[in-house]
């Protein structure tokens, strides 16, 4: 699960991002991913709900946030459109030289967390 986050958030993961950035890149990515598994009629819904949820951010800014969250559903539903796992929760660790994401999911009609 981890590196298929890591996959579609690909084309916005920098050498330079700090920690805090990259985090925010694994939180948008996760949204994405749980939003895209969404029957295709909820996901508008889905969208316009967490962009109400985006305090501080002016009106444009939360304009690049949803093309961006949406550029990540493409991508997931691109490489990933069979893997309906949602994503329940996450670490994510740093050293001096590599970042780990760590990653529990559900499968849903299971609820038992997966690693």
């Amino acid at each position: 699960m981890s590196e298929a986050l890591m996959k579609i958030s690909e084309p916005y993961d920098y050498d330079d991002l700090s920690s805090d950035d990259y985090k925010k890149l694994i939180i948008m990515t996760i949204a994405a991913w749980n939003i895209a598994n969404q029957p295709e009629e909820q996901r508008a819904e889905q969208m316009t709900g967490l962009r109400k949820f985006m305090p501080g951010l002016e009106e444009p800014d939360k304009i690049v946030m949803a093309k961006i969250l949406g550029a990540l559903m493409l991508r997931k539903l691109k490489f990933y459109s069979n893997d309906n796992r949602i994503v329940a929760d996450f670490k994510l660790t740093e050293t001096e030289t590599k970042r780990h994401l760590f990653v529990s999911s559900i499968i849903p009609g299971q609820g038992r967390p997966l690693h």
